[in-house]
């Protein structure tokens, strides 16, 4: 089977994980990457044997031999590099959240064409465990579901030994903070191995911001959401509880 050509656009941690993993798989072939950082993208190019490197993502795009990209940066960049990229005829692989906006996401549907198109939010679905849980709920031994729940919580810890990322609890780069970097893989989660049949209707949600106490836990600047808790009603009476913080005081 003929490998993949694939170029990753930015090569923080993310985007490594990415290389990491595709320089295992016999169906890819990377070769390139970008990043404005020119010395970031010298040392992951000599650290995975990757030939090109580029600090213009146009360049990595407008490159023949890429047939596929993977956006691993901050959720800011990601639709006009995503939109680039279909415009140039690439397959797109892009991180969470996939975008800043609805209206972004409506915007890649639409420009996305015949090519693929695929976000990163299926982290935990395609596990062992979450294959058994699906099909024991699927054989109906539960009987009809009231009610599925899900509670996440990590505490502080003790302070980073390293600086901590700046989108990580930013809505100006990232779109917010843990609803949009956790809560899609949970609720990916929990409609999946529930077989897709609960209809979200209706959201009651609260949402808090780190703890002021905490602040030195996240980067100078952070404004975005560090802990929600929501009760979701479906279209069939049943009802979903989700919460999930991080950086919260709590054992």
């Amino acid at each position: 089977m003929k490998r993949v050509a694939l170029g990753l656009v930015g090569c923080g941690a993310t985007g490594k994980v990415h290389l990491r993993y595709a320089a295992e798989s016999p169906l890819i072939n990377v070769l390139a990457v970008a990043d404005i950082r020119q010395e970031a993208a010298r040392l992951v190019a000599n650290s995975f044997g990757i030939p090109r490197i580029y600090t213009d993502a146009g360049e990595l795009f407008a490159d023949p031999m890429i047939e596929a990209v993977v956006l691993g940066l901050p959720t800011a960049s990601r639709t006009k590099l995503a939109l680039s990229a279909f415009a140039h005829g690439k397959h797109i692989l892009t991180e969470k959240p996939v975008a800043m906006s609805a209206d972004e996401v409506r915007q890649m549907i639409k420009a996305r064409g015949n090519l693929v198109a695929g976000c990163c939010s299926s982290r935990y679905r395609f596990t062992h465990t979450a294959d058994i849980a699906t099909k024991f709920i699927a054989s109906g031994a539960l009987g009809k579901i009231r009610t599925v729940h899900c509670r996440v919580i990590q505490a502080a810890g003790p302070l980073p030994q390293d600086p901590p990322p700046p989108w990580r609890l930013s809505k100006k780069l990232n779109g917010g903070g843990i609803l949009v970097n956790w809560g899609c893989y949970d609720l990916d989660f929990l409609l999946g191995i529930t077989g897709w049949c609960l209809i979200p209707k209706l959201v009651l949600a609260q949402s808090w911001r780190l703890a002021s106490h905490l602040g030195d836990r996240a980067a100078p600047g952070s404004d975005a959401e560090s802990h929600f808790t929501a009760i979701i009603r479906c279209d069939d009476n049943s009802a979903i509880t989700l919460e999930r913080g991080e950086f919260v005081a709590a054992q």
